[in-house]
């Protein structure tokens, strides 16, 4: 196993490529900017002033969505490379591209390395954001890679890029840095690394392509429910807010942190991100005491 920087991984047209796809950008903006046009065609037409706000909403929100549609056209959109030789898994959110080029953000993994594959499939339950009082249900899907060898360097590397920091960057309002906080790639339990699997083509098929090498074990289906933490202890709280940021529901985390133990926006956040970093005793790299 390797650490690499993304400008040192050799590729090859002859790589199968998984992706997040870039069709689907264009059918957002397509529909969007459709919506928007037949919205300002009917408001200048029939004098519908609401609608020329709905067209400003619309066009705001295509401006929100410039980023997550333009990086899926940059070189560096892929989560995993295979090869000859094995396979490439890139652990860096193809929406921080800007961040340190210098940065260890793939692992290379030779097949030999790869003891076993499945394809997880987990239903998380989580409090509605919205304070209706009800319940939100998502669907993930894993695929689960069982890693021969010292996976230590590659734990301490997921560990690097969940505490990276954002560089300042210079804009016409001034200084600001973006960090999205995207990590599809975690290892929760050792020697076991999880893809979030939101590329193209599905997951079905790099397993199909990985059979030739390793054993791919039967798809497990996982549930976790976070809908009553109250009735918790402190320490079985802020594990739940932890495996919540782990699956990537960084937003219900924040928003279960404040509604646990009212604490301010900028508060929970830090908290959260503190029980994302954890050393393998389990112990949080901050200490996350809320006030």
């Amino acid at each position: 196993m390797r650490l690499l920087r993304l400008s040192d991984v050799a590729t090859s047209p002859s790589d199968h490529v998984f992706y997040y796809s870039r069709a689907r950008a264009v059918v957002t903006v397509l529909i969007a900017l459709g919506a928007g046009a037949w919205l300002l065609f009917h408001a200048v037409t029939t004098g519908w002033k609401l609608g020329y706000y709905i067209v400003t909403v619309t066009v705001a929100f295509l401006g929100l969505l410039q980023r997550f549609i333009t990086a899926r056209f940059r070189p560096s959109n892929w989560l995993v490379r295979m090869n000859d030789l094995g396979v490439f898994i890139q652990f860096r959110s193809y929406l921080n591209y800007h961040l340190l080029a210098e940065d260890l953000t793939v692992a290379f993994v030779s097949y030999g390395e790869i003891r076993s594959a499945r394809l997880v499939r987990e239903k998380v339950t989580v409090p509605d954001m919205e304070g209706r009082g009800g319940t939100e249900t998502h669907y993930l899907r894993y695929v689960e890679l069982e890693l021969a060898g010292d996976v230590a360097p590659l734990a301490k590397a997921l560990e690097a890029e969940i505490t990276e920091k954002a560089p300042m960057q210079k804009r016409w309002y001034g200084r600001s840095s973006t960090l999205y906080q995207d990590h599809p790639v975690r290892m929760q339990s050792l020697p076991f690394l999880q893809l979030r699997w939101q590329a193209v083509p599905r997951a079905q098929k790099f397993l199909d392509a990985l059979r030739a090498y390793t054993t791919i074990t039967d798809p497990v289906s996982i549930s976790q429910d976070f809908t009553h933490p109250e009735s918790l202890s402190r320490e079985e709280q802020q594990q739940r807010l932890r495996d919540l940021a782990q699956c990537g529901e960084t937003i219900a985390a924040i928003g279960m942190a404040r509604k646990l133990y009212g604490c301010g926006l900028a508060e929970a956040k830090e908290m959260v991100e503190g029980l994302r970093t954890v050393n393998s005793a389990g112990a949080s790299s901050l200490s996350a005491d809320p006030k």
